[in-house]
């Protein structure tokens, strides 16, 4: 499947949009306050990282959570969370080509 399809499966026009959607669902599913998506690095982090989120493995179960719920992509075991959860980068990547499962 290319990306233009995966990206409308998920209902979103752009990468860089679904990047926007991920930090929403974080700053939410993690009920982080006083921090805007657009406060948030792209490349950097966000689990243990530099940036306003601190966030930890307890938080990675929620975004976990969260994200089969609102796109349907499961992070199957902890060697996957990690390797997705590196940035939003990695994190858009995998959800954009992660087989889709029953939410």
């Amino acid at each position: 499947m290319d990306v233009s399809q995966a990206l409308k499966e998920l209902n979103v026009s752009s990468r860089e949009e679904l990047i926007f959607k991920l930090k929403e669902l974080i700053i939410k599913a993690c009920d982080v306050k006083d921090v805007k998506p657009e406060d948030i690095a792209t490349a950097v982090p966000f689990i243990g990282g530099p940036g306003p989120l601190k966030l930890d493995s307890l938080d990675a179960m929620e975004i976990a959570m969260e994200l089969r719920y609102q796109f349907g992509v499961e992070l199957k075991n902890a060697s996957t969370a990690a390797k997705a959860m590196q940035s939003f980068d990695t994190l858009a990547d995998f959800v954009i080509n992660a087989p889709k499962v029953k939410k």
